[in-house]
């Protein structure tokens, strides 16, 4: 059986953000890897994915979010609290304020911050565009005690950028990138470490170190992702294969309305749990249900699970399995 934590993650450019000193950290990142390999779950997830919010201020062209109609709405703070709350009771190691949409829409996300540092989680970090990061809400995340951040931004100049980053302006967005640098030099921080990452578009592939070269003075670490086909959420039912996803022994994802997830791929919600409001994340990662999920990933049947059979992360890594 086939198990690829992080596969269609590659680092080009600086230091790994996910490298570290820290004994716990090295804990963290060690359990990440030996899980799923394992097929150990322990009592409680390594890492939640909190969605604030999925709405979202662009339209890329090779994103989920882009193609599918979803329920939109904003994470209340009854809820983020009780999600928060419980992960500050289970050690919890790692959380990322990210699933769909534009986590800087949300008018709270420094307080989710601060609070899930007071709550004792260890990494705590979100992905985003960037459009919203300007000065004030950069000096509210450094004192909320943000620890990283992971910025998508593809290609190095104006026409590519904004061809797939649709509805964003290239120069601001470099201004703000600078603008946290800048920041974070003047108060003599090293956090929030920051990550710029793209997908592998068309027009970056073979020209991974110039986009290395361009970011590398600006950020700690320069990405970037393999590009999945999300437009339609591809049908590729009926492939068994020897692969078992990685994310069902690592991390639960959490709408902004609290449905609690198995992964950030089940973006139809056909696999989800219950809600937060009415069951513990423990809950659900002990549950049965999610027993069940595991044992069919770990005899090579994830066909059999409809969501898990139209996924693009399962189809990409099938496809690189194949041609290796």
């Amino acid at each position: 059986m086939v198990v690829t934590p992080d596969s269609n993650f590659h680092t080009i450019g600086g230091k790994s953000v996910v490298e570290r000193d820290d004994t716990r950290y090295q804990e963290y990142r060690r359990k990440w890897k030996e899980w799923p390999e394992k097929f150990q779950s322990g009592d409680f997830p390594l890492h939640l994915d909190i969605e604030p919010t999925n709405v979202c201020n662009l339209r890329c062209p090779f994103c989920a979010t882009t193609y599918n109609k979803y329920n939109n709405g904003f994470m209340a703070e009854k809820t983020w609290k009780k999600i928060l709350d419980e992960a500050g009771r289970h050690n919890l190691y790692s959380l990322k304020f990210t699933y769909r949409g534009e986590p800087l829409l949300h008018k709270d996300l420094p307080r989710m911050v601060a609070y899930a540092k007071d709550a004792g989680v260890m990494d705590v970090y979100f992905n985003t565009n960037a459009v919203k990061l300007d000065e004030e809400t950069i000096h509210k995340l450094i004192d909320a005690g943000l620890d990283r951040i992971s910025i998508s931004f593809e290609g190095m100049d104006k026409r590519i950028y904004e061809k797939y980053r649709v509805g964003s302006d290239f120069d601001l967005v470099v201004k703000n990138i600078d603008l946290m640098k800048k920041i974070k030099d003047e108060l003599g921080t090293i956090k929030p470490l920051v990550r710029i990452q793209t997908v592998l578009i068309p027009e970056l592939r073979g020209k991974e170190k110039e986009y290395a070269d361009f970011w590398s003075p600006k950020v700690d670490e320069v990405a970037y992702l393999d590009m999945k086909d999300e437009e339609g959420n591809p049908d590729h039912r009926g492939i068994k294969y020897d692969w078992a996803c990685h994310m069902l022994w690592q991390r639960m994802a959490i709408t902004w309305d609290g449905t609690i997830l198995p992964c950030v791929h089940d973006i139809y919600e056909w696999m989800k749990f219950g809600n937060i409001a009415e069951m513990s994340i423990q809950d659900a990662w002990n549950s049965i249900k999610e027993q069940q999920y595991r044992e069919i990933h770990r005899v090579g049947n994830a066909h059999t699970i409809p969501s898990c059979d139209r996924c693009p992360l399962r189809e990409n890594e099938i496809s690189k399995i194949r041609k290796s």
